[in-house]
């Protein structure tokens, strides 16, 4: 809800989380068209890895609960996590249930893999971008 003045308030408990493929569930907290950010709650099954990604912006995190393992080590509840643009994660994984507050500042790109006998040094196709659209559709699921 908007509040004249202050911002947005927003009752994470009354919104309803959107599964994703993977074993990743989401709650849209906010989605800035004037600069391409998001805020989201995510909630990580147990045994789930995140395919390998890059940001495309800068981006930080929060663990509520549970555990991330990362190109940048392992983080537990009570974690904070900067991420600069540019960053790079081979896989992340959560060996438990994990719920985390993420504010993005930019895309997600996701890689796909290399086809077999690609020359050395060869940029990974990128299979799907999570930017503020995406979220934004996201954000009208959850609404409704």
């Amino acid at each position: 809800m908007e509040i004249e003045g202050f911002g947005t308030l927003v009752d994470t408990n009354a919104l309803k989380w959107i599964e994703t493929p993977g074993g990743n569930s989401l709650k849209i907290l906010r989605v800035s068209e004037e600069s391409g950010s998001w805020s989201a709650l995510f909630r990580a099954a147990k045994g789930t890895t995140n395919p390998p990604h890059i940001h495309l912006g800068p981006a930080d995190f929060y663990v509520l609960s549970g555990v991330m393992e990362y190109r940048g080590g392992v983080s537990r509840a009570g974690d904070w996590i900067y991420e600069p643009n540019g960053a790079e994660h081979e896989a992340t994984h959560h060996p438990e249930e994990t719920i985390y507050l993420a504010n993005v500042h930019g895309a997600i790109a996701f890689y796909g893999d290399l086809p077999a006998g690609s020359p050395a040094g060869s940029q990974r196709p990128i299979l799907a971008l999570s930017d503020w659209r995406g979220m934004k559709a996201l954000q009208a699921m959850q609404q409704s």
